[in-house]
Order: structure tokens, then sequence, then C-alpha cells
């Protein structure tokens, strides 16, 4: 007799009334209900899976972020398992591009809207001088017996 699967926690992210929406592509809140295991994924910053690193940072952040989604699924989750996100982005000129590079992958993640939270800093560096966008993640995924 195999084992029923463990329940998937349930992930409500909302922005509740009496506050100002948010700024960017988020949600005020983001709570986990249910048993979990959470999975804290690294710094993932826009080099391609041979290593490489574009210039620009739109394919970078598109780079980090197809990184994340291949990690969730090693991990046994799916882009929907995220709860937050932590964005370190080299220089505030490069916002524009970021944006729009991370819009349509959170759009393809998260048809119905409900983004995760998010916060992001704009930073003088990162670990190499190539690198402009680098992006952390934690998830939710199903507790483990």
């Amino acid at each position: 007799m195999t084992a029923a699967p463990a329940p998937r926690p349930g992930i409500r992210r909302y922005s509740p009334d009496g506050i100002a929406p948010p700024v960017g592509a988020y949600s005020h809140l983001a709570a986990v209900s249910g048993p979990a295991e959470w999975v804290f994924i690294s710094g993932q910053v826009g080099a391609d899976r041979d290593g490489v690193v574009p210039d620009d940072v739109a394919a970078q952040t598109r780079n980090a972020l197809r990184n994340i989604e291949a990690l969730i699924t090693a991990a046994g989750g799916t882009p929907q398992s995220i709860v937050r996100c932590m964005t370190f982005l080299v220089g505030a000129e490069h916002m524009p591009e970021y944006a729009a590079a991370r819009n349509a992958i959170f759009a393809e993640w998260f048809p119905a809207g409900d983004l995760p939270g998010h916060s992001l800093a704009i930073v003088a560096g990162l670990a190499r001088p190539q690198l402009l966008v680098e992006i952390e993640g934690w998830i939710a995924l199903p507790a483990r017996g």
C-alpha cells in the first residue's frame, strides 16, 4: 500500500484594504497554511545553464528566474510554490528593463495575478562586475513525513 501524497500547503497572497496598493509586481501579504516544508533558494544570478552571463539586465533577469524555476522543479514544486522573492538590482537605471522581464515571466507563473511577496533593493554591485541582478526565493512545499 502506498502512502497518500502529502497535502499541499495553502498559499494565500493578497493586499488588504486600508493600505496603498503595491507599487510593483507583488502582494503585501503571503500566508502559508497547513503543514509545509520551507525551501530557501539562494540568490540566482543571470547566468544561463552553461555559466554564460549576457550583457543586458532583461536577459539576466529571465535567466535568474528560469534558474529559480528549475530549482523549484528539482525540489518538487512549481512557481505557484513561491511565497516571497528578494531582488538585488545594480543601478536604478536598469529598473524598466528588469521590471518588463520579471512581469512577463510573472504573467506566466501567476496568471490570476496572485503575486508573491517581493522586495527589491538597488545595490552598488554584486559578486562579479558583469552581474546586474540576483534573485532569492522562499517556497513552501508539502511537508515531508
